[in-house]
């Protein structure tokens, strides 16, 4: 089952230029199985969800990318608000109690680890320890972000997912996640992503991890 975890829309991020309706009706198109609206620090209604998944016949699931102190990271079964939420720490206690999971996001971008970062560097980043998973595979990272990011869930031995990040139509689905079992809710979809039973699928470069 292939989904896209990591998407934007207009109604909850100021950044995207994508309406809901696209986005759903895109990720059809391409032949996607699901996609997870995550907005910056909002979370969607679930009857809302519910709606698009009917209406366009594509499983659309919600999460949340938050802004952390360590860096972004989505979110998927936190049942608590996020106001004000900045600790990483906070946040990964938070969800050991509603049992949801934490991935983070976009962990290599330059802004972060500049060229010639030793990879003993990046791969003591603290966060790397909270996370249930890493996005190795970003639609807007570039060839060193992806390669440095792989390497480093490589030697830490962490499970890697794909997300588009995407903030328009022509970025929806670049790339996803493989699962191997049929997900048709979010308990599922934090389920399989506990279980480890994925993979990571860059479309626009042919490439898993």
């Amino acid at each position: 089952m292939i989904i896209d975890l990591h998407t934007h829309t207009r109604f909850g991020s100021n950044c995207s230029y994508l309406h809901p309706e696209q986005l759903a009706q895109r990720a059809k198109q391409l032949g996607l199985d699901g996609v997870c609206i995550t907005e910056h620090e909002l979370s969607w209604d679930a009857e809302a969800l519910h709606a698009l998944s009917r209406e366009h016949g594509i499983l659309v699931l919600g999460g949340v990318e938050v802004s952390t102190d360590m860096g972004h990271v989505l979110v998927f079964g936190l049942r608590q608000p996020l106001w004000r939420m900045s600790s990483a720490r906070e946040l990964r206690e938070l969800l050991n109690d509603d049992g949801g999971v934490m991935i983070a996001t976009h962990p290599c971008r330059a802004d972060v680890f500049p060229a010639l970062t030793p990879l003993e560097e990046v791969s003591s980043r603290e966060l790397f320890t909270l996370v249930d998973a890493v996005e190795v595979f970003n639609g807007g990272a570039t060839s060193r972000e992806l390669d440095l990011t792989c390497r480093t869930v490589t030697g830490l031995n962490l499970r890697g997912v794909g997300g588009s990040d995407a903030h328009a139509l022509h970025t929806i689905g670049r790339c996803v996640t493989v699962f191997e079992r049929r997900i048709s809710c979010e308990e599922e979809l934090i389920a399989e992503l506990k279980a480890g039973r994925f993979e990571a699928w860059h479309r626009s470069l042919n490439r898993t991890f």
